[in-house]
């Protein structure tokens, strides 16, 4: 893949806005995106239901394409799907007969790469997940946590420059969330992705991000760009700390005046 220039962002959003017809209606999703991500930058995208932050995410590797604007990757114009990047879907998408190494490894057959030679690597990454051993379960012998965990280590494995996150722990239980939380910040500290997470938590996009994209309600636009100073590896205690409170406490208060939230 092609080096952005010097100081250039890696990812870039020009004026995007997209609009889908359901029958008679029009249903305008986004309104004029524009923003940057530097390579190797952790950016969430934070917003209400609805207000287009997973079609966003799709625009910017070409999966969806904008109807105004366009998504450029290191200057280049994506008008086709961009093939260096790995995503992680809401659910785990595993295949039922397929072991948890081999659901890795689907990614690797899909792509038409050499088998044998991503064994390895997908191995290294269940264990990096705390999955080492659990290399020949089938998902019904998985919990949710483990089978989101799969689905990470298969948007990993072939080593892509862009990792994609659609709310991918959305359905997990606290803990396990927290725990995923924890796993993916080591692993993004590891590999050093350029890394855009969907989410609707607020604490989760304060934790694991640089920058946070905060959306309006639909049409989506951006509210606010907020860039999180806060030192890593963050840990549990972090979201003690007074800093985290505060960039909480204000996005909060973002919702509140753009309705998102309604107060009493």
């Amino acid at each position: 893949m092609p080096e952005p220039a010097a100081g250039a962002p890696l990812i870039e959003l020009c004026s995007v806005s997209k609009v889908f017809q359901t029958g008679d209606e029009a249903v305008h999703a986004l309104h004029d995106v524009s923003f940057g991500i530097g390579q190797g930058e952790f950016v969430s995208i934070l917003g209400p239901s609805g207000c287009g932050k997973t079609t966003l995410m799709m625009i910017m590797v070409g999966l969806t394409a904008a109807d105004a604007g366009e998504a450029r990757i290191a200057g280049h114009r994506i008008s086709t799907p961009f093939t260096d990047s790995g995503i992680v879907f809401q659910t785990p998408e595993l295949l039922e007969w397929r072991t948890a190494l081999d659901n890795i490894l689907l990614q690797i057959e899909v792509r038409r790469l050499p088998v044998r030679d991503f064994v390895a690597p997908a191995r290294a990454l269940l264990g990096q997940v705390g999955l080492g051993g659990f290399e020949s379960k089938l998902p019904f012998e998985l919990s949710g946590g483990m089978k989101q965990r799969v689905a990470l280590c298969r948007a990993l494995v072939h080593d892509p420059e862009i990792l994609l996150m659609d709310e991918p722990f959305g359905a997990l239980d606290a803990l396990t969330r927290d725990q995923m939380n924890l796993d993916l910040q080591r692993i993004w500290l590891e590999k050093r992705k350029t890394a855009v997470f969907v989410t609707h938590s607020i604490e989760e996009a304060v934790f694991l991000s640089d920058r946070i994209i905060v959306m309006t309600p639909r049409p989506g636009t951006i509210a606010e760009a907020i860039t999180i100073d806060l030192p890593r590896p963050r840990t549990v205690d972090s979201k003690d700390r007074p800093e985290f409170s505060a960039y909480t406490r204000h996005i909060r208060k973002r919702f509140l005046d753009l309705g998102v939230l309604r107060d009493g």
